[in-house]
């Protein structure tokens, strides 16, 4: 749910009326949405040096994020409403942070956020570690981040809601009217997560669309011409099929050496493909931190699929030519 900053303290209210709901599992309220561009903030462990600073990027939730998006704690707890001294005095911090800091006992050690002066600095207990999870999209590594809880009076832009996969029409509608309800007929603004996520590979999508349409215009082309190629091969040949035929030939066989002079040009069109498309693969798996490494069943199995069409394409003016008449065939000029 978008604008939820509008609703000020209400968010609270908000969020409990929405939890009356059986097909609602959690819900949390935040100043961003996982996949979107997280601001950073200079931190530094309590005693150290100006130099041994480091850049954290940074949210801000209510105590309820960790449960809504499912993140797995390695160590210590999340924030606890429950616990006034949580509200601006603690921070929850992940594992890629833990690592940045070069911490081997985060929990309970002083972090600070470093001011333009060391008045304006503030400093926090570490209470939790997050395991890693990725808040941006899969081209960037997980980087050091540091999680506050919302103080008094403070809320977040964006609240997420997780709801249950059945009745899920129901559940939107009872989503929009409470949000009407405290919003005082505002627009009722929504996306689902899986969508908001997905446009961040839009470019990877429509990529891939391109790269579909012009393999099928490429095949569709090929066919054509190994068709034309079959028929000239076929007409070419048509004493020599007659002559084998009379020598005692089978149609079968005579398909199959028909066959194999296009299988080996394919074959070997393909172990010439092999390199350029391996290039380009890989140019293109790089622009990814998290990646699996290239694999040779791919190839294989476009090798297979491309040997296939091609069969298929001249299987026509093979058998055609295999069952020629010896007789026509050999008067044939």
């Amino acid at each position: 749910v978008h604008k939820t900053d509008d609703l000020r303290e209400q968010v609270w209210t908000f969020k409990e009326e929405l939890l009356k709901s059986t097909n609602i599992v959690a819900v949390s309220n935040t100043t961003n949405l996982i996949g979107m561009n997280f601001g950073n903030s200079t931190y530094k462990m309590a005693g150290a040096s100006g130099e041994e600073a480091h850049l954290l990027m940074t949210a801000v939730t209510d105590p309820d994020f960790a449960e809504t998006y499912e993140i797995e704690i390695s160590a210590g707890r999340y924030f606890d409403e429950k616990r006034e001294a949580d509200q601006g005095a603690t921070a929850v911090i992940n594992e890629a942070a833990v690592r940045e800091l070069n911490l081997t006992d985060p929990i309970g050690k002083e972090i600070v956020a470093v001011g333009p002066t060391p008045e304006q600095s503030q400093t926090f207990q570490i209470i939790g570690v997050l395991k890693d999870f990725h808040f941006e999209s899969l081209h960037t590594e997980i980087r050091p981040m540091i999680i506050h809880y919302f103080g008094p009076q403070v809320n977040g832009r964006y609240t997420s809601v997780r709801i249950r996969p059945e009745n899920i029409r129901e559940t939107l509608g009872l989503i929009d009217e409470t949000w009407r309800s405290f919003a005082m007929n505002q627009a009722f603004e929504y996306e689902f997560f899986d969508d908001h996520f997905a446009e961040i590979y839009r470019a990877e999508g429509i990529t891939g669309r391109i790269f579909v349409s012009f393999a099928i215009l490429a095949i569709i082309i090929a066919c054509l011409g190994l068709f034309g190629l079959a028929s000239f091969i076929a007409e070419q040949r048509t004493k020599e099929i007659g002559v084998r035929k009379v020598l005692g030939a089978s149609v079968p066989g005579i398909i199959i050496l028909l066959s194999k002079q296009f299988a080996k040009w394919v074959l070997l069109g393909n172990l010439v493909a092999w390199p350029l498309a391996y290039f380009v693969m890989n140019d293109w798996i790089e622009r990814f931190a998290y990646r699996t490494p290239a694999s040779i069943l791919p190839f294989l199995a476009a090798t297979v699929v491309v040997l296939i069409i091609s069969l298929l394409t001249v299987s026509y003016q093979t058998i055609r030519a295999a069952q020629t008449n010896p007789v026509d065939a050999l008067r044939y000029e």
